[in-house]
């Protein structure tokens, strides 16, 4: 496939995580019982008030942090990404590479591996792309 498929790809994956993170900002509370029965079975809240309050807060800056670093990720895929760049290709690989690790690895470590499974299809969305493109920026510089 053509890299300008890919590129659009990458676009289309970063733009599916920015709305979900809008989601998780905007719905909060139903993103907190989706999370809480997929990660942990049990769908109502259990928490306090407090608690509630600060899981909120905490979804809320994830929320935007995330959308945040897929902005500046898109920007990056639309304005500098027009075609194959091994520079451009290593940062986006080494910033998804650097939240998979510290993300997953962290899940696994405090022992909610089921939010470390989460992050396995992302992963495998951003990859497939950066694979291909990899191999196109391969053959290009062989050409040259």
């Amino acid at each position: 496939m053509s890299f300008q498929f890919w590129r659009r790809w990458l676009m289309a994956v970063m733009a599916a995580v920015i709305l979900y993170s809008l989601a998780i900002m905007i719905f909060s509370e139903t993103m907190q019982t989706l999370f809480n029965s997929l990660f942990f079975g049990f769908a109502p809240s259990v928490f306090s008030t407090e608690a509630n309050a600060y899981i909120r807060l905490v979804q809320g800056v994830l929320g935007a942090v995330m959308i945040g670093w897929m902005t500046a990720l898109w920007l990056l895929v639309a304005l500098l990404f027009g075609q194959p760049d091994r520079r451009v290709w290593t940062i986006l690989t080494l910033s998804i590479g650097v939240w998979f690790v510290l993300d997953t690895g962290f899940s696994v470590w405090i022992g909610v591996l089921a939010h470390a499974v989460f992050n396995v299809p992302f992963l495998v969305l951003f990859a497939l792309p950066l694979v291909a493109i990899y191999q196109q920026i391969d053959n290009s510089s062989a050409r040259s």
